[in-house]
């Protein structure tokens, strides 16, 4: 009995995955649960097991191909006992497997039938493109910039597989989606395909550009102010190419970054600085990291000191741990601590410690070791990248001084660590001493909380840091 395997809903916002690498191969017995192939998202990479045992017949998308929750990934035949106690259910899945592979020869039929006559009315409301019948294409591409009547000799996108989304993001930016080579499962257009075509075409030189801005004074009194912000894309400066340049296409997770990082900048940021004295900090450290090691198996790290003085923090001053809201602000009861963790050039993650106020100096080291391996071995989980309410970015080991942290979309805050280093201080009784010290920054939602309530929390996490001694005790 033959049974498909398709892309799973790997969380609430995801809707696409891309196939990183197969662990079978066509032909080998596949027991269940056993892991079969390795899916990158824009939010973490995971490894789908095997839902059923059996042999893999065949594998409908190769690695390195972008495709949509639902999309078949591959067929198998299942056990011959299954198939023989139902010899009659065996018949449908391999109908409905030739049916997934010929998927695309139906598309001419549909649009010549008159059958899609109700979605062509609704269609050009929703997109402005319609995927109805060519005779009507002309008059429902107006919110493209086809002044020139080139709208007219377009190929019928009815003929181009696509998702509704997909074609919304063409024609936003001008663009005949027919033009468009799909890398996707039987020639689909994905969302990447269009933003690398984008991305290409922004890189060579504009000559078709000024078209529209001569055509644009003519009908000034018209109503052509709308269809301005169609054009916009174009506007941006083409980044010149010079000899020996290389493109280096966006992975999902940059993708991810830079959307996160655009979500985020849009709420008002500000930031503070304060510094620390962490000289007894390190001394404590080192009498005790010992002995720690010798239990645990792995060092005891200023991070794990760092992470409980926030959480303290957070104790006196619960308002930095909230998410703001039209309705109003929401004070979260549980600390669940985001923890930064970066990738090298592949980028950065921030996996979530829960409860992370239940856990001692050790139990905190232990979660940090433990999200920071895992991430960079991608080995995290969707339930690792959520329910965070506080960010620690722990920049120090980079050897920065001063950074600028990004609240993350839904926290009132972030802080950062910056690097330990000996400076000169003038203590109390005006002597000169050498200390170590190191720089605490908060970066906040201004619409949450205000530069007083940002400085009360650096100077919470400052005073349990300088007073660290035998009285905080490690597990």
């Amino acid at each position: 009995m033959a049974f498909e395997l398709k892309m799973p809903k790997l969380g609430e916002s995801v809707t696409e995955g891309t196939i990183g690498k197969w662990l079978k191969k066509p032909g080998e017995k596949v027991n269940k649960y056993d892991l079969l192939v390795e899916v990158q998202t824009d939010k973490v990479n995971t490894e789908i097991p095997s839902p059923v045992s059996g042999t893999l017949r065949e594998i409908k998308v190769e690695e390195g191909q972008t495709v949509p929750i639902g999309t078949l990934l591959a067929v198998f035949d299942t056990a011959d006992e299954a198939a023989a106690a139902s010899p009659a259910g065996g018949a449908p899945p391999a109908r409905s497997s030739a049916q997934v592979a010929e998927a695309p020869a139906p598309s001419a039929p549909r649009s010549s039938a008159p059958a899609p006559s109700a979605p062509r009315s609704s269609a050009p409301a929703q997109t402005g493109v319609t995927v109805g019948a060519p005779s009507r294409a002309p008059t429902t591409v107006p919110a493209a910039p086809s002044g020139d009547g080139n709208g007219q000799s377009r190929t019928d996108l009815s003929d181009v597989r696509a998702t509704p989304a997909v074609r919304k993001l063409a024609s936003e930016h001008g663009i005949d989606i027919s033009q468009i080579e799909g890398t996707g499962l039987g020639g689909r257009v994905s969302k990447k395909d269009v933003e690398d075509f984008i991305a290409q075409q922004s890189a060579r030189p504009q000559t078709e550009a000024p078209r529209p801005q001569t055509e644009a004074p003519r009908p000034q009194a018209g109503q052509v102010i709308p269809a301005q912000p169609q054009a916009q894309p174009a506007r941006a400066a083409p980044v010149p190419s010079l000899s020996g340049d290389t493109l280096v296409p966006l992975t999902q997770m940059r993708r991810a970054i830079a959307n996160n990082m655009v979500q985020a900048w849009s709420a008002p940021h500000a930031h503070a600085v304060m510094p620390v004295d962490v000289t007894e900090l390190m001394k404590y450290r080192e009498k005790v990291r010992h002995d720690f090691a010798a239990r645990e198996g792995f060092d005891l790290s200023p991070a794990a000191f760092i992470a409980k003085s926030v959480i303290e923090a957070i104790r006196a001053v619960p308002h930095v741990n909230a998410s703001w809201t039209d309705q109003g602000l929401i004070l979260h009861k549980e600390i669940n601590l985001g923890y930064a963790v970066a990738l090298g050039e592949d980028g950065l993650i921030v996996p979530v410690i829960k409860d992370a106020d239940g856990r001692s100096l050790a139990g905190l080291m232990r979660a940090i070791r433990d999200v920071v391996d895992r991430a960079k071995a991608r080995r995290l989980t969707l339930d690792d990248l959520s329910g965070g309410t506080f960010t620690l970015n722990n920049t120090g080991p980079l050897g920065t001084i001063v950074s600028s942290p990004i609240v993350p979309p839904g926290q009132a805050a972030i802080m950062s660590s910056e690097s330990i280093r000996k400076a000169l201080i003038v203590t109390d009784d005006d002597t000169i001493a050498i200390r170590q010290v190191m720089n605490i920054v908060i970066g906040f939602d201004h619409r949450t909380i205000d530069g007083a309530t940002a400085a009360r929390f650096l100077t919470a996490v400052r005073d349990w840091l300088q007073n660290v001694g035998p009285s905080v005790t490690v597990y």
